[in-house]
């Protein structure tokens, strides 16, 4: 992996329960493009991963930034990996609703791995919008005023929404999307 994002600042926003495989390859992935990852959780100090082969708790994970404190314009990126009890938990947080809105807004990269494009849903940001992930999350979606694109991926502007079972080819296209945006942004501003 080439350093194509190198010197972006990379929101990764979690809460626990987590999916464990895929936060460990998001964060080792993105650190080697050279972008500069911080972790924003709803728990101070470290949030504890879902394993999914255990079936149980997993590795815990620093968190370098409570949510209650970040600014989504502090940010290039912002990434929220798959995990259903973190979705869980982020979806009645009115700080990381606070976040995702401003990343709207502001027409900045985001992506939503897995059931994490459930979160679109759960605070009523997902209307409108092109979305897919697990076929599980086709309903919830549907009914919040997504239209449903069944791909492995989606992206629509800035959001990139998809199955995530292929966590290292996600990745890749994800960090392609985001260097992508960044060349679009620059073209805006010149």
């Amino acid at each position: 992996m080439d350093a194509q994002l190198s010197g972006r600042k990379i929101l990764i926003l979690v809460s626990n329960g987590v999916d464990e495989a895929v936060m460990s390859t998001v964060q080792r992935d993105l650190v080697k493009t050279g972008a500069i990852v911080k972790t924003v959780g709803t728990e101070s100090g470290l949030v504890n991963s879902w394993n999914g082969q255990t079936n149980g708790w997993g590795l815990y994970f620093p968190v370098d930034q409570q949510i209650g404190i970040t600014l989504g314009s502090d940010f290039d990126a912002l990434i929220v990996p798959s995990g259903a009890r973190s979705v869980q938990k982020l979806g009645t947080n009115p700080h990381a609703e606070r976040i995702i809105a401003s990343f709207m807004t502001a027409g900045k990269p985001m992506t939503f791995m897995g059931d994490a494009v459930e979160l679109l849903a759960k605070i009523e940001l997902a209307k409108g919008h092109s979305v897919t992930g697990p076929e599980r999350s086709h309903q919830i979606l549907v009914a919040a005023g997504a239209v449903w694109n069944g791909e492995t991926e989606c992206i629509d502007g800035p959001l990139m929404t998809g199955e995530d079972a292929d966590v290292n080819a996600f990745i890749e296209k994800m960090i392609a999307h985001m260097a992508g945006m960044d060349v679009v942004e620059q073209q805006a501003a010149a």
